[in-house]
């Protein structure tokens, strides 16, 4: 059996080039399965198109057996006037019992596990998409303090980024509001799980990633009271 100590479903809204970030943070024995959503740019009519098969896409993973369900793509939820994906999230884990969240849930809940409230918000969006996470983040108490952005068009030109490039915001963002408590830094298509300890060893503060998040919560979910080394204060202390 694959994952003899717990599965993990992860559902993403691009083509996934990124699993092996997943399996840098958990632990030996775990599972985590994949389903994409075939979103090929950061349109209204691509975002819509994932809407629309997102819920199957859940129920193919629930019924393989997974544990948990982390459904991604933070525009989907941050773009939506209500709830987004996370009004299926929660319908859906009702009706059949297996937890489920949003990736930005899962973020928005690490934040405040780590008792971040004044944050730093550093993203590879275009300018709409980063209008909408920071409304998004004010409605649920957060204050974003500085906004740094790649202003990257979509997903394709995210995945070319350098890893370099979220060390170098995030500094940027610090020395503009050092009193931040955290910094947030969504979306796995660029490259920034390497980022989290240099960063916070260097700023003295928390970082929350899509994809730390994410594993972090679906991890707490399926019981599992461990992760793989090296990926901050959230994977180390709380769960």
């Amino acid at each position: 059996m694959r994952g003899p100590r717990g599965q993990i479903g992860a559902i993403t809204p691009t083509y996934l080039d990124e699993a092996q970030d997943w399996f840098k943070v958990v632990p030996e024995g775990v599972n985590v399965v994949f389903a994409t959503l075939g979103v090929e740019d950061h349109t209204p009519e691509q975002f819509e198109k994932a809407r629309e098969i997102v819920e199957r896409a859940a129920r193919g993973l629930i019924k393989l057996g997974v544990g948990a369900v982390v459904l991604g793509g933070s525009p989907l939820v941050t773009l939506d006037k209500g709830e987004g994906t996370g009004e299926l999230a929660l319908a859906l884990e009702n009706e059949t019992g297996v937890p489920i969240s949003t990736g930005q849930d899962a973020a928005e809940l690490a934040l405040k596990t780590l008792g971040i409230r004044k944050l730093l918000l550093v993203t590879p969006y275009k300018e709409s998409l980063n209008q909408g996470m920071k409304r998004r983040l004010a409605e649920r108490g957060f204050e974003v303090l500085c906004l740094k952005s790649a202003l990257c068009p979509g997903p394709v030109e995210m995945s070319r980024l350098s890893p370099e490039l979220p060390l170098r915001l995030a500094h940027e963002a610090f020395r503009e509001a050092p009193h931040a408590d955290g910094i947030y830094i969504p979306n796995p298509k660029w490259q920034t799980l390497g980022a989290i300890e240099p960063l916070e060893r260097d700023l003295k503060i928390p970082i929350v990633t899509t994809t730390q998040a994410s594993a972090w919560w679906a991890l707490k979910m399926i019981k599992i009271k461990e992760a793989r080394p090296g990926y901050g204060r959230l994977l180390k202390e709380s769960l």
